[in-house]
């Protein structure tokens, strides 16, 4: 049997199950497995594996009639299921919480862990761009207030002792330098961590415009009249200007201050009736 631990992802487990019994037994097949959990619906399971159905509780204890998960295993899945089905951030963010909770040490939840950890405060990211600056003599309390909205100097020396511990930054003699010099969640952003990394940038976004000068930020809005395929030129558009930033920054040797770079885009009306 696949270890339940070893996901992040309840219907990538349910496959993984699938495909050893398969394995095993060329007899066995999703009308099978789904009669065996007692469903009315012979293609319930492969709906939920191919994400078109979701888990309620009770078709969880059905199903589990052929997982036989017991104990923290079965424990675990319900809290997969939760945090996978999560509709809002919050929830997403306690349910995770609780997954990482788990003592079951594997590279897929320690990968989902250093995620969490570093974009759980949207500052650890400011905090690793200023402390490699050389007039950095270790004073937290300073360092603190370079940040915009500034933080404790508790806030800033956790800050700086997790980067160290997972490896954005490391100390050389007396300073401290990026261990890379980007850090990307890639173009699609799928973690509950990151989520949640957005929505403060979100926030400090609308702080900016009573705190921050319009000279020193560029906050702009355009409303348009878009087909779903220029929807997705615009989006493709967007995450190549992103990368031209980011190559940008590479090249700057004498930054001086930290910026957050926001993009939002998303539809505010919909005419469902027409056709294209």
């Amino acid at each position: 049997m696949p270890n339940i631990f070893n996901h992040m992802d309840y219907r990538s487990y349910l496959l993984a199950f699938y495909n050893e019994e398969k394995a095993k037994n060329m007899g066995f097949s999703y009308s099978v497995m789904a009669e065996r959990a007692g469903f009315g619906s012979k293609s319930f399971i492969k709906l939920v594996i191919d994400g078109k159905k979701n888990l309620s509780s009770d078709s969880l204890q059905q199903i589990n009639r052929v997982l036989k998960l017991k104990g923290q295993s079965f424990s675990y899945m319900q809290d997969l299921v939760a945090f996978n089905q999560a509709k809002s951030v919050e929830e997403r963010d306690r349910f995770l919480q609780r997954l990482l909770s788990y003592r079951k040490r594997n590279p897929a939840r320690l990968v989902l862990q250093r995620q969490y950890e570093f974009y759980a405060k949207w500052y650890h990211n400011t905090v690793r761009e200023l402390v490699v600056q050389e007039d950095f003599s270790g004073d937290f309390r300073a360092l603190g207030r370079m940040v915009r909205p500034a933080i404790s100097a508790r806030q800033a020396r956790e800050s700086v002792r997790l980067l160290l511990r997972l490896g954005f930054i490391k100390k050389e003699g007396d300073r401290y330098v990026q261990s890379s010099p980007l850090i990307t969640t890639g173009d699609e952003v799928m973690s509950a961590a990151v989520r949640k990394f957005h929505e403060q940038n979100m926030g400090l976004a609308v702080q900016s415009m009573d705190t921050c000068p319009a000279l020193k930020r560029d906050i702009s809005c355009l409303v348009l009249g878009l087909s779903a395929k220029s929807m997705e030129r615009i989006k493709a558009e967007t995450q190549e200007f992103r990368k031209k930033i980011l190559q940008i920054a590479k090249e700057d040797n004498y930054p001086d201050r930290v910026y957050h770079y926001n993009t939002q885009f998303f539809p505010t009306g919909e005419n469902r009736g027409r056709e294209p």
